[in-house]
C-alpha cells in the first residue's frame, strides 16, 4: 500500500472482513461493481501497456477488473478511495498490486505515474464513478505529467460528451473542447446495465484517450484558451460576443472583428465553434483579455 493510505475506520471494521464479493456499493461513492467477464476482458485488451511501462487501475472496487490486467505481466497500481475495500484488496492480491489511498480527483498524478515500476508509457484504466467520472480525466489531462493512454468506463452521455469530435456531434460542448483540445479521444463500446452490481439506471461507454504530446495548435497561453473556452460556454444561451463581453469584460466591437477575421458569424454562439475556431479567438482576443486583467491584478 502506498505511503499515504489511511486505516479502516472503526465503523467499517466489520465490512473490511467479509469477502469482496458480498460488499455492497456505496451510492455515495458513485460505486456499480463491474461483474461481466466479456466486457472485462475488452477493457483490459484495450490497456494492455507497451513492453516496459505499467497501468494504473481508478477504483478496482472488488478486483473485477484487477485480476484481468495483472493477467497481462505488468505492473499493476490501484487507487481506491473506499477503506473497506483496501484490506481486501491487498489480501487478494498480495505484492502484486500496489495500493494508493486516495480520492483520484485529487491525487497527485504526476508523482504516481513516475513511479520506475510504471515504466515510461503508464496507462490509466478504470470503471470510474457515475459522479465524478468527468473530474478525474479532466484531471489526468490536465497533469503535467499525463499518462500515455487512458483508458475508461463512463456514463454513456458523458463519454458521448467528451468523445464528441466538433459542433455536428449533437453532444459538442464545453466538456468536448477541453478534453478533445488536451486528447485524441475515441469511443470504443457500450456497456449496458446488466454488466453491473447494481445494475444503474443508466448506459455506460468505453472511451480511450491519448493525451497529446504537443498542443493541438499555437496559443498565447492555455489560462487564455480555458478563460475563452468557460466564459464563452458559461452562457450558452447567449451570443459570443455578448457572453464574452459580460464575463471577461471585452468590448463588443473586439469579440466582433475576431469573429469576422476568421469568417465566423457575428450571432456565433460557443457550441458552433470547434477547436480551430477556438484557438483562433483566444490567438485573436488574448491582448484584449491581458489588458483587462492587469488593472486588476495590480489593484490585488
Amino acid at each position: 500500500m502506498s505511503k499515504g493510505q489511511r486505516t479502516p475506520a472503526a465503523s467499517d471494521a466489520s465490512e473490511s472482513r467479509r469477502p469482496l464479493a458480498d460488499i455492497d456499493p456505496r451510492k455515495s461513492l458513485g460505486q456499480h461493481f463491474l461483474h461481466d467477464q466479456g466486457v472485462l476482458r475488452r477493457i483490459s485488451a484495450l490497456a494492455a501497456p507497451e513492453p516496459g511501462s505499467g497501468i494504473v487501475e481508478v477504483g478496482p472496487g472488488t478486483g473485477a477488473l484487477t485480476e484481468h490486467l495483472l493477467a497481462l505481466g505488468c505492473p499493476v497500481h490501484a487507487v481506491e478511495r473506499d477503506d473497506r475495500l483496501l484490506p481486501l484488496l491487498a489480501e487478494r492480491f498480495g505484492p502484486a498490486l500496489r495500493l494508493h489511498a486516495a480520492d483520484a480527483v485529487h491525487l497527485d498524478w504526476p508523482a504516481v505515474l513516475a513511479d520506475p515500476a510504471l515504466g515510461p508509457r503508464p496507462v490509466v484504466v478504470g470503471n470510474l464513478p457515475y459522479n465524478v467520472g468527468a473530474a478525474i480525466v479532466m484531471a489526468l489531462l490536465e497533469s503535467h505529467c499525463p499518462p500515455a493512454r487512458m483508458v475508461v468506463m463512463l456514463q454513456r452521455e458523458v463519454a458521448d460528451r467528451i468523445a464528441a469530435h466538433g459542433p455536428s456531434h449533437p453532444a459538442w460542448g464545453l466538456l468536448s473542447v477541453h478534453a478533445g483540445w488536451r486528447a485524441e479521444v475515441r469511443p470504443c463500446f457500450r456497456v449496458g446495465p446488466g454488466a453491473f452490481r447494481p445494475p444503474p439506471k443508466v448506459e455506460s461507454a468505453v472511451i480511450a484517450l491519448w493525451p497529446r504530446a504537443a498542443p493541438l495548435a499555437e496559443v498565447p497561453s492555455q489560462a487564455s484558451f480555458d478563460r475563452l473556452v468557460n466564459a464563452g460556454f458559461g452562457q450558452r444561451r447567449k451570443q459570443l460576443a455578448g457572453a464574452l463581453g459580460h464575463s471577461l469584460g471585452l468590448p463588443r466591437e473586439a469579440v466582433l472583428a475576431a469573429l469576422a477575421a476568421h469568417g465566423l458569424r457575428p450571432d456565433a454562439r460557443a457550441e458552433q465553434l470547434d477547436l480551430a475556431a477556438w484557438a483562433a479567438l483566444t490567438r485573436a482576443l488574448h491582448p484584449a483579455m491581458t489588458a483587462n486583467t492587469q488593472p486588476q491584478e495590480a489593484q490585488a
